[in-house]
């Protein structure tokens, strides 16, 4: 059963990997395979980073002693998108 993460990315999994579904308008499904989700949350983490910084939604210049790294923003933000998605896929595995 397919688990809607957004309105690109969907989540499937099976007996040996997770599966990232991403579905962009106009273009063919692409699947990406990951053998845990640690991997699956750092993917998505630094998808959405690349996406951001080709907008300009993120300054990589304005950085003082009081901001937090990137790279631990990065990290803590990938860290709550795996247990969000481990929460959708227990709330999955306990409906079967």
């Amino acid at each position: 059963m397919t688990i809607p993460i957004d309105e690109n990315f969907s989540l499937d999994y099976d007996k040996y990997n997770f599966i990232l579904r991403e579905k962009k308008k106009g273009k063919k499904e692409i699947l990406h395979f990951f053998p845990n989700l640690e991997l699956m949350s750092n993917f998505i983490a630094g998808y959405r980073l690349r996406e951001f910084i080709t907008k300009g939604d993120v300054d990589l210049t304005n950085k003082s002693s009081e901001t937090p790294s990137y790279d631990s923003v990065i990290e803590e933000s990938a860290r709550r998108l795996e247990q969000y998605i481990d929460s959708l896929v227990s709330q999955d595995e306990s409906k079967r």
